[in-house]
């Protein structure tokens, strides 16, 4: 027969705010043929240690073990079962030969066996702490009497309790799920990786060829920051408005320390927890999860907590330094930045995330302070709901062009306007100041391009394309976008424009762009993250070379034309 392979794999697609992690590795082995009848599994997999950092082989990622449960299915009015697999621990052997596979010794030096032979009091961890047999494992074989068979598995043994119901496995309990949701200036969140394995139904015809589960790591990993590109000032203070738990409103006052806030208009949609239950659910003619849902230990509301931020020294979205751009926080990876979090466990649809925040702008040359109120942000809902074994990156870009007010919001103009001179302004501008990143203006516009997310923040390169988005409020209503017509200017038309050199979206407002580039506005409907984006409410160019280009969008057309624009660096 063929091996009986495990391996843990799954590319995971994020967006923008989002990008895509691969939390669990591709590790096929090759193929071999064998002539025993033994249920056996085996996998690519190195030395393992209980790192549990969802990098390197399939071992090290589910600590080198799971369990699993087994049920042979015979047909018939009714069909009847009987337990094969009940229960029982499979682990990662490093010397490759194992009881149940004893012709492994032909595998490379990178591919361990997975044992599943053993008495009682076997060590199936590296040392006894991790974990020891509690009753006798026997070796399994294909029975062609039945029918069919039916597997299901998870990660970290301890975590899973299978539930049967009239012989079929129905159900999984897991327990241990953990997820940042406020802030902790205490002792570090435990956040080990649960993974969960999509059930497998193996009919007769397949009782010797390999047996593949997918391992599905169930937290995400989501990171905030905000950087800015205001030529001659910094951002020295910024505080974060939260939004009110028990009605639709901000709260009057931004919070007084200065985490990161990421906010939803929707009761209970972040998740987190130190110690969840979760039901999983199976269902046997398509295989597959049903459902997960949390039964205990969830906390759920409106508001999702990032990084303290003690001001804002980031001023582009490849920020060397962690903490300029996220922050800091006991929860965070200090390498990444990014916090482990639970999935949208009630949300069924995505909804927009929201941010508000003051912010104090302090000259360099030390002349003068200004205080901004109010600046606002919304990230369109493609890019807002969270999904297991994916990774999230949000970044804010405050610039000149932004929202907000300097005086009086009741009577005084939104915005910050450059103070200027014989209608010249002369910046110092930031080479590198663009990625996944959503503008603090009106609108707000989001750019993604796909995999250009980097361990420290984001960077855009030619040849892939730059998609985008605009929106002018909290509802999560994307505005709709037309190619501009030079004639008939009309709220929502877009261009794209290749500048000469660098530039500022304030720049850009006083002289207007001239070296058009090619835009496609999109003609149908856009499914990113597993949410749809309407024909027609999203665009996209492809850049040719590295440097700057511009996204501009009509806001306004009385008294005269208004222009809103994002300037979009590629490296």
């Amino acid at each position: 027969m063929k091996k009986f392979y495990l391996f843990a794999a799954l590319a995971a697609t994020a967006l923008v705010g989002c990008t895509n992690d691969e939390f669990v590795g591709d590790n096929s082995p090759t193929i071999t043929q064998e002539t025993s009848g033994a249920i056996n599994f085996s996998a690519g997999a190195g030395n393992f240690t209980r790192a549990t950092s969802n990098t390197g082989t399939a071992a090290q990622m589910l600590d080198g073990q799971f369990k699993i449960y087994g049920v042979k299915k015979t047909d018939g009015t009714p069909a009847t079962y009987a337990d094969v697999f009940t229960n029982y621990v499979v682990w990662s052997n490093t010397t490759n030969v194992t009881t149940s596979n004893p012709d492994a010794t032909t595998a490379t030096a990178e591919e361990n066996g997975w044992e599943y032979v053993g008495i009682s009091g076997t060590v199936y961890g590296t040392t006894t702490t991790e974990g020891m047999l509690s009753a006798n494992q026997y070796i399994k074989y294909w029975d062609y009497a039945t029918n069919e068979y039916h597997f299901v598995a998870g990660s970290p043994v301890k975590h899973f309790t299978y539930t049967v119901t009239d012989g079929e496995i129905v159900s999984a309990s897991v327990t241990g799920i953990a997820g940042h949701i406020n802030p902790n200036s205490g002792s570090a969140l435990n956040t080990d990786p649960v993974y969960i394995a999509a059930p497998v139904k193996v009919v007769k015809a397949n009782y010797q060829s390999d047996v593949t589960f997918e391992f599905t790591r169930q937290q995400a990993y989501v990171r905030v920051g905000v950087f800015e590109t205001i030529p001659g000032y910094s951002i020295s203070a910024i505080n974060f408005y939260e939004y009110e738990e028990s009605s639709d409103a901000w709260k009057s006052s931004p919070q007084s320390a200065s985490n990161i806030v990421l906010a939803s208009k929707t009761a209970n949609y972040f998740s987190g927890a130190t110690n969840a239950t979760a039901t999983v659910s199976y269902e046997w003619t398509t295989p597959s999860i049903s459902g997960i849902t949390y039964a205990s230990g969830l906390t759920q509301q409106k508001n999702w907590y990032g990084g303290l931020m003690t001001g804002v020294p980031a001023t582009t979205s490849t920020e060397a330094t962690i903490t300029n751009l996220y922050g800091t926080d006991n929860d965070m990876a200090a390498t990444t930045g990014y916090f482990t979090v639970l999935p949208m466990a009630s949300a069924a649809t995505a909804q927009p995330i929201l941010v508000k925040c003051d912010y104090t702008l302090t000259a360099l040359d030390g002349s003068e302070t200004i205080k901004v109120t109010g600046a606002t942000a919304a990230i369109p809902a493609a890019f807002c709901k969270w999904n297991p074994n994916t990774s999230y990156t949000y970044l804010f870009k405050i610039s000149d062009n932004g929202n907000g007010s300097t005086g009086d919001p009741s009577v005084d103009p939104e915005g910050l306007f450059p103070i200027t001179f014989d209608a010249t302004v002369i910046a110092e501008v930031d080479g590198t100041q663009q990625g996944y990143i959503t503008s603090v203006t009106t609108p707000s516009i989001t750019t993604y391009q796909e995999g250009s997310v980097t361990a420290k923040g984001v960077k855009y390169v030619p040849s892939t394309a730059i998609y985008f988005t605009a929106q002018n409020d909290e509802s999560g209503a994307l505005n709709p976008l037309t190619a501009l017509n030079n004639a008939t200017p009309a709220v929502g038309m877009v261009k794209v424009y290749k500048l000469a050199g660098a530039a500022t979206e304030a720049d850009l407002i006083l002289t207007h762009p001239t070296t058009e580039f090619t835009t496609t506005i999109g003609a149908a409907a856009w499914n990113i993250n597993g949410q749809s984006v309407a024909a027609g409410s999203w665009a996209s160019f492809t850049p040719d070379a590295a440097g700057y280009y511009a996204i501009e969008y009509i806001t306004a057309t009385s008294p005269s034309v208004a222009y809103a624009y994002k300037v979009v660096c590629v490296e």
